[in-house]
């Protein structure tokens, strides 16, 4: 019997992953090796892998290269944010890999969304998501008409942007005039959008693994207007005790499925405004755990592995 178990399980196939070990690890430089890790433990086979040594060929099949010789993979996982050049890169092979039949971490679309908070928030106004209204336009003459809908006081953001980075408070329209003229010169988009003056410094982070809730953190920042972002005076208080929490998944989950009927991991950043009820912020393409989880003593690294193996088919 216990022969016959031990060799039912080196029959079992072990998945092969090749992570791409992030080039511009500003924020969290440890998550690659606790994801590798994680994988590891949950019986992957994974190759690790910088970005320079990765090539493919597209023809009547799909072959990728690690250093010119040719690899067999079951899924392609990177982890975190990327300069912009870089960023491209990955979506290349993410594309690529996606369409060989192959699992990433989002699907090409999904990336697509989850890059642009404009895209976000029209798909959750589609699906009836609450957030903060926004507004946008294409020229300088049509930005000062759309301004008008706003206060004087208006968050302006980057459409491509993360961790509070390209987030500013104006404190007059002209203010966001001129702040939108000069990212029309750099040919870049900024959207305007509502600001919530009821709890500055101050999100829910709700991590969404597999579709579900996962845990609910709120994140405070003190001297700071943004709700996300990187301070050492930042504390991150667990609210799965909270009365709200069932509320606060309910909405982080739907707010995803606005984005993906089956995401593998966002992190949902909420404003829990008096005035204005729950707004959804954005949701995030590669969360940070490890705060999380430090908050919430929850294992929320074994709960993404899960997620994303899950998604692989032997």
């Amino acid at each position: 019997m216990i022969r016959s178990v031990i060799k039912c399980i080196f029959q079992i196939r072990q998945p092969k992953v090749l992570y791409m070990i992030n080039p511009d690890p500003i924020f969290y430089a440890e998550m690659d090796d606790l994801i590798i890790n994680q994988l590891t433990q949950q019986n992957a086979q994974v190759q690790r892998v910088n970005l320079q040594d990765i090539s493919f060929t597209v023809g009547n099949e799909f072959k990728f290269y690690i250093n010119n010789e040719l690899i067999d993979f079951d899924a392609f996982l990177a982890y975190g944010y990327m300069n912009p050049k870089h960023y491209l890169d990955y979506l290349y092979i993410n594309q690529a890999v996606h369409a060989s039949g192959r699992i990433t971490l989002h699907k090409p679309e999904t990336e697509h969304i989850l890059y642009n908070k404009l895209l976000q928030y029209i798909n959750f106004s589609k699906y009836k998501i609450p957030f903060p209204k926004i507004g946008t336009a294409f020229s300088i003459n049509s930005f000062k008409s759309v301004i008008q809908q706003f206060d004087e006081e208006a968050i302006m953001k980057d459409v491509h942007g993360y961790s509070g980075i390209g987030v500013h408070l104006t404190h007059c329209r002209n203010n966001s005039v001129e702040m939108y003229s000069r990212a029309l010169w750099k040919q870049e988009q900024q959207i305007s959008q509502v600001y919530i003056d009821d709890c500055p410094g101050k999100s829910v982070r709700v991590l969404v693994i597999g579709g579900k809730a996962a845990s609910v953190a709120e994140f405070k920042f003190s001297k700071n207007f943004r709700s996300v972002g990187l301070s050492e005076e930042a504390s991150v208080e667990s609210l799965m005790n909270s009365e709200k929490k069932d509320i606060y998944f309910d909405l982080a989950e739907k707010a995803c499925l606005a984005i993906d009927d089956n995401i593998t991991i966002g992190g949902v950043d909420i404003l829990d405004s008096k005035r204005f009820g729950l707004q959804v912020l954005e949701v995030n393409s590669c969360p940070e755990i490890c705060d999380s989880i430090n908050a919430t003593n929850l294992p929320l690294l074994e709960y993404f592995g899960q997620a994303f193996l899950k998604k692989i088919k032997i």
